[in-house]
């Protein structure tokens, strides 16, 4: 029997993406996420291969659910890339789930998404903007998974904002950039000769920091800028697709201090993106990335200032696309991923 490498988790999609790079390139792989449902009140329909569950069936129809899987994963997997999440109750994995795929010499990784590995207290000492307000209960859960995950999870790939969390906890940390499948994200030309569309689509508004973009938009509309804004939610992934094709600037979000899928899947279709990263992380990403570095006292002013110079748009577009062909398209990450995995065990059949 062939064994495959396993991309468990959701993550906006990209475990998927991944799976199927790892086929493109002749690798057998599945995307298997814990059950079909997706975050707060969404339902963005991401793609992937198999659900163990649905959100109707009960506790405990789950919990059997992911223990039968955890023994098909044992015998059947190759390596276990895990994103933003383990089989079984995250806290314990070191007693049942990492030690079982330790003995059959599963090589393990893990990437991280955000709220997963965020620890409260680092990101507000970094992020005067962070929008959670102090947890020392959530930070010392994050603690305490992390050390559990960590006892037979040895390596991470994830991006330099989360790696700021977890390095304390783990051999390695390889650096891992948000896979985009640049076919199904076509470049679109900038439009200079109309009122640009603005859009904004957050999964959470007080994450994002709605609040502030709809009060910068709302000065700048009373100004008598001419723009369009648009303001979305509960798209399928197919919709969101959509939106951004039609937009000319797109708003990610002002709070977070690093950027997640969305900004790249926007830059992939060429639009000037806005985004807050970090000081003390701007210079771990490319020289060339094109973000507008963008936060609640900044929005008004670099908003005004895309609206009302065309041929800037016009410029970002075109260094957005080139920056994703560059670093983030699915091709790219997943040759740097199998370079990963090889190094942590991985043998194909």
């Amino acid at each position: 029997m062939e064994k495959y490498i396993l991309q468990y988790g959701s993550l906006a999609g990209w475990p998927y993406r991944v799976a199927e790079g790892l086929r493109k390139a002749g690798y057998k792989s599945l995307n298997v996420i814990q059950e079909n449902s997706d975050v707060a009140d969404l339902d963005r329909q991401l793609p992937h291969h198999r659900a163990l569950a649905n959100r109707s069936d009960g506790k405990l129809t789950k919990l059997i659910k992911r223990v039968q899987f955890l023994g098909e994963v044992a015998e059947q997997c190759s390596l276990v890339h895990y994103h933003g999440g383990v089989i079984l109750r995250s806290h314990s994995h070191h007693l049942i789930e990492g030690r079982l795929l330790a003995k059959k010499q599963i090589p393990m990784i893990m990437s991280f998404g955000g709220g997963d590995a965020r620890i409260v207290s680092e990101a507000r000492a970094k992020n005067p903007y962070f929008f959670r307000q102090p947890d020392g209960p959530r930070d010392e859960q994050i603690r305490a998974y992390l050390k559990s995950i960590s006892r037979y999870i040895r390596h991470v790939a994830t991006d330099c904002e989360m790696m700021s969390y977890v390095e304390p906890y783990f051999e390695k940390c390889h650096i891992f950039r948000q896979p985009v499948n640049l076919q199904a994200i076509q470049f679109t030309e900038p439009r200079i000769d109309r009122p640009p569309v603005i859009l904004h689509t957050p999964t959470e508004s007080w994450v994002k920091g709605t609040d502030y973009i709809i009060a910068a938009v709302e000065k700048l509309q009373a100004e008598g800028c001419k723009f369009e804004f648009s303001l979305k939610r509960q798209l399928t992934q197919t919709q969101m697709y959509e939106e951004i094709m039609a937009c000319d600037v797109y708003i990610d979000e002002l709070l977070c201090g690093s950027h997640g899928v969305t900004a790249v899947e926007t830059m992939a279709a060429g639009k000037p993106t806005m985004t807050y990263i970090r000081p003390d992380l701007v210079s771990k990403y490319p020289t060339d990335m094109p973000l507008v570095n963008t936060n609640p006292d900044t929005i008004y002013d670099k908003l005004k200032e895309l609206i009302c110079e065309p041929d800037l748009r016009a410029d970002l577009s075109y260094r957005s696309r080139r920056y994703v062909e560059k670093y983030h398209d699915v091709d790219i990450v997943v040759g740097d991923l199998i370079d990963t995995y090889k190094e942590i065990g991985f043998q194909s059949d």
